[in-house]
């Protein structure tokens, strides 16, 4: 994945993309930063939970800067949120990750909330980097409810 962001930051620097270049390299220095803290290489999962951080940031400030009337600066935001969703996972629609989660808590045989944390843990064990684990935790709520 990282190798992905370098190699497409050259490209966008030959073409002149020169906001594309600013965000990418904005990413990678995240990724990078991640690294330092951990002391070694993100495996990709890692990578893809970096983003997610991200995005999820980009996103509040893109809402944040909307209820403002900022315009300008929301736009910059979702300028962003564009060019990182370029490099996520498509995540699972809603309707999936329902199927995924009454599966899940059949295969775990969980009966009540106090067994959510196993249904959870097994999703995000197998689907973690394609689903939107706050999507799981409110469906794993309600169909443990």
């Amino acid at each position: 994945m990282k190798n992905i962001i370098e190699k497409d930051i050259i490209e966008l620097m030959k073409s002149g993309q020169k906001r594309q270049v600013e965000i990418t390299r904005f990413i990678l220095s995240h990724i990078k930063n991640e690294e330092k803290e951990k002391k070694r290489d993100l495996d990709n999962s890692e990578t893809i939970q970096v983003l997610k951080k991200l995005l999820k940031r980009n996103q509040e400030s893109y809402e944040q800067y909307n209820n403002a009337g900022r315009d300008d600066l929301a736009n910059k935001e979702k300028e962003e949120i564009d060019i990182i969703q370029n490099y996520l996972p498509d995540e699972m629609s809603e309707e999936a990750v329902i199927e995924l989660v009454k599966h899940t808590i059949e295969s775990c045989d969980a009966s009540s909330l106090k067994e959510m944390g196993k249904v959870i843990g097994s999703i995000k064990k197998s689907h973690g980097d394609n689903v939107d684990m706050s999507l799981v935790s409110k469906h794993v709520k309600m169909l443990l409810n």
